[in-house]
């Protein structure tokens, strides 16, 4: 058993801003699934949208941001952000990141910025093509410096432990599994910070490392914490097509097409004009969408990205790991055109929280990719996670240090995990049970989906997590059991998600209902835990936050 006044699941920029802040103040554990650079943070090639340049403004920003949500982004979340990420942008450079920078004719130094699609202006701050991994390194050098900050690498969470002693709704902890030693422990605390990342994994093809399966959003979705808006799961149009199955697909940057490359067909034909004004820039959902439909209609695997209006020497000195990889595939330098494929990307939904990052639950808190904030509504505008993980890291941090102090430790009652189980584990059911959720998802829950299908993948589901549930609670419990059973949670909650909302807008395109109708559905879908078996209650919530509106329905899944 161990105790601390912080608690930070996930390692990646929110976890460690909230760990490096939290440790002015008190005792902070951050566990990590694997190593310490192993979060999507690290992989983030873009940059940090925020308002620099002369010609931009906050108002700019804010309109990019709702515009690109499509209706359902939050005004007052989006403001909050947009206006508080310059001068957090400012401290990450105190801190030690080496953002690139260019110098005037006067001799002065400004940050290099970038535009990606759905930008009006220039705002990318950005290190290279290496953004998220400068970033990790200057803040994991700062926490391993630090003597009031244990980092248990390795670990993989288990679930939340609720207030069963006094029954108050609140956090008071975790359960971990050591994975070396095979040990569960449990971790008390006054605070916890969920910052476990993204779902990916769950899909065939993503852009995500190997621990991204959702376990935040199930570990709280389990203990009663609503979740919202599961169905908006973002496909980045551009992924290194690579024959045979990876467990990450290499990520091209949107700021490669920022910078003039275009998309094209096998046979050299430019489409993107074809499916809006502002061709290979738009919007991610309206790319990834035109790339299914031209790989659907042609026949083909893949589309090319020409990058011959960027030319090779300025592609190399903008994205030298990007160059460093293609070249290393045989790409560059003997061709100008690299092919790509959408991969799962990223969450826009996730655990409900507010504007200072606290969940429904006294002492937990969630942030970065696993939270939902409001901000990104239907659709992420690019380079705008890590200004958002930034801003609600600190937020967190804010709030929390004010309440910590007023929450005693509870030491929970003995609970089910704890007890022994003797049924020799099943490991090629575990993982033929991981293929089959990821191929589920991507045939039936990906960029396009239809009714049918859905239903198809909720009952394919159900006969998935029965299985899960005996291994659960019969075997030796093991990280590939704990993460199967939290990815199929999710895939639930994503694909009944799909279900409920009746239209298409951003990432949610569904055959069935092709058009958008804010009369009906310009609305959050909030999910959580019914009470009754095997049921979740829904609500729609208008997208101000006031009071529920619409329906409140009890859904068999």
């Amino acid at each position: 058993m161990k105790k601390c006044d912080f608690l930070v699941i996930g390692s990646g920029i929110t976890g460690l801003t909230f760990a490096h802040k939290a440790a002015k103040e008190g005792k902070v554990i951050i566990v990590t699934k694997k190593e310490k650079s192993d979060a999507n943070t690290n992989y983030a090639q873009g940059g940090i949208a925020s308002v620099f340049a002369p010609e931009d403004s906050f108002k700019l920003h804010i309109e990019d941001t709702l515009k690109t949500g499509d209706g359902l982004s939050h005004r007052n979340t989006v403001e909050i952000m947009v206006k508080e990420g310059p001068r957090l942008v400012k401290e990450l450079m105190d801190l030690g990141v080496a953002f690139s920078m260019k110098e005037t004719k006067s001799g002065q130094k400004n940050f290099d910025l970038g535009r990606e699609g759905g930008h009006s202006k220039r705002r990318i701050v950005h290190s290279k093509d290496l953004t998220g991994e400068t970033i990790e390194t200057a803040l994991l050098k700062k926490v391993k410096n630090d003597k009031n900050i244990e980092l248990l690498e390795n670990h993989t969470v288990i679930d939340l432990i609720p207030d069963n002693i006094t029954r108050q709704r609140k956090c008071v902890g975790i359960y971990i599994y050591e994975n070396e030693s095979g040990n569960i422990v449990k971790i008390y605390s006054r605070v916890t910070l969920l910052a476990t990342g993204g779902t990916g994994q769950l899909y065939l093809h993503t852009t995500n490392p190997s621990i991204a399966t959702g376990d935040g959003i199930a570990m709280a979705y389990r203990i009663g914490v609503p979740v919202a808006n599961m169905e908006f799961i973002q496909f980045h149009p551009t992924s290194l097509y690579e024959r045979g199955l990876n467990k990450r697909a290499f990520l091209i940057s949107e700021a490669v097409r920022g910078e003039g490359a275009f998309l094209k067909t096998i046979d050299g034909k430019a489409f993107m004009e074809n499916y809006h004004p502002m061709g290979s820039l738009a919007p991610r959902d309206i790319v990834a969408r035109a790339i299914d439909a031209e790989l659907k209609k042609n026949g083909d695997e893949y589309v090319l990205l020409d990058t011959s209006p960027i030319g090779h020497k300025r592609f190399k000195e903008r994205f030298p790991n990007i160059y460093g990889k293609l070249s290393e595939k045989g790409i560059f330098p003997d061709s100008d055109s690299i092919p790509v494929v959408p991969a799962a990307h990223y969450l826009c939904g996730g655990i409900v929280s507010d504007i200072n990052a606290r969940t429904s639950l006294d002492g937990l808190y969630t942030a970065g990719e696993v939270a939902f904030t409001g901000i990104h509504g239907a659709n992420r505008l690019a380079s705008n996670s890590l200004l958002e993980a930034l801003v609600f890291s600190e937020r967190a941090f804010n709030s929390a240090r004010r309440e910590f102090k007023k929450y005693d430790f509870v030491l929970g009652k003995l609970d089910a995990i704890e007890k022994k189980r003797n049924v020799k584990i099943e490991k090629s059911i575990i993982s033929n049970n991981k293929k089959m959720i990821k191929k589920i998802m991507w045939n039936y829950v990906g960029i396009v989906r239809e009714e049918i299908g859905l239903i198809e993948a909720i009952k394919r589901l159900k006969i998935i997590e029965k299985e899960v549930k005996r291994i659960f609670y019969s075997s030796p419990i093991v990280p590939e059991i704990i993460e199967l059973r939290n990815m199929v949670q999710v895939a639930k909650l994503i694909t009944h998600s799909a279900l409920i909302r009746k239209e298409s807008r951003g990432l949610h395109y569904i055959t069935d209902y092709p058009r958008k109708d804010d009369r009906k559905w310009k609305r959050d879908t909030i999910l959580s835990l019914s009470t009754q078996k095997d049921k979740i209650v829904y609500k729609t919530k208008t997208k101000n936050r006031g009071k529920n509106e619409g329906v409140n329905n009890h859904e068999t899944l």
